[in-house]
Formats: structure tokens, sequence, C-alpha cells
């Protein structure tokens, strides 16, 4: 399977492999896929989706560390295995009411508390924070990674925006 991620893609001397990323991360992103859809099958479709979209944009990501790297893949694959049990449910996601986000919060709060409500958040807010706040990545480049568009991409960090505001509030 690496062979036909491999063969486009161009490497630099100090940045992974596709290759060495695919086999250092494989198992952990097929152990996320499984946790969310507990079908082996479906679960090995996500992965290669996850390689796929990762495949995009791998000469932006491969001099990212390890750590950083392996949790991009894990909300990649994330989103890919929720995209797929959303598709076999047929379930047709309501929209949320419009959350008034343009209160802008003047109190300083700490790192650790903001890292803490960050937790606290459901996965897909917290995935396009990190996406948006720790990696720096624009709405176009969210949106091939997460397989959303660009629309949704505004609205989920707006809401993520608001319910941590609410989080911090509420603990604060």
């Amino acid at each position: 399977m690496e062979a036909v991620y491999t063969s486009d893609i161009p490497q630099t001397e100090t940045s992974i492999t596709f290759e060495e990323m695919y086999l250092l991360n494989r198992k952990l992103m097929m152990h996320t896929a499984m946790k969310i859809l507990n079908n082996f099958a479906d679960a090995e479709d996500c992965v290669s989706e996850a390689f796929l979209r990762t495949s995009k944009i791998f000469p932006k990501i491969s001099h990212l560390e390890r750590p950083k790297l392996t949790s991009l893949l894990v909300i990649i694959v994330r989103n890919a295995a929720l995209d797929k049990y959303r598709a076999n449910k047929r379930v047709v996601a309501l929209e949320e009411p419009d959350i008034d986000t343009g209160t802008y919060y003047t109190d300083s709060y700490s790192f650790d508390s903001v890292i803490e409500a960050i937790g606290h958040l459901k996965d897909e807010y917290r995935d396009v924070l990190m996406l948006k706040f720790v990696y720096g990545y624009n709405t176009r480049e969210m949106s091939d990674i997460l397989g959303i568009t660009s629309d949704n991409i505004y609205k989920r960090i707006q809401r993520a925006k608001a319910e941590l505001a609410r989080i911090i509030e509420k603990e604060g």
C-alpha cells in the first residue's frame, strides 16, 4: 500500500518519509478507527482515506515533530471514521441554533485553565481549534484535512470558541 502513496511525494533529507509515517502510525490509526466503527473493513477504508488526505498535504507536514504529526494523523483518521459512521447510519445532522459569538472576553485566563477547558470540548471542536491555532492551518487546508466544507470549518470554529468561553466562564 505504501508504494501507491509515496510515488509522487517529494522528500527532503530532514523530513520523515511517507512510508516511515505510515509504518509508525498505521496501528494507532487503525485502533482509532476501530473504536468508532467496530468494523475492521470500514476501519481499513478510513485509514486508507486518511492516508490519501494526508498525501495531499504531506510536503507541508513532513517536517513536524513525531508527536505533532501523530496527533494530526489521529485527527484526520477520526474524522474519516466519523464520516463513515454517519454514512453507515444515514443520520442527518440537525443544525444547532446559532450562538452569538460576537462577544469578546477581555478577562485574562491562565494558560492551564484554557488547556483544561479545551480538553472538555467535543472532538470536532477540539480538532478545528488544534488545526487552526496549534498547527496554523488556514480554512482551505483544514477543509481538505477534515473533508468538510470551508463554511462548515468557520461554523465549527465559531461554535468551538463559544463553547470554550462558556466552559471557562463556568469554571472560572
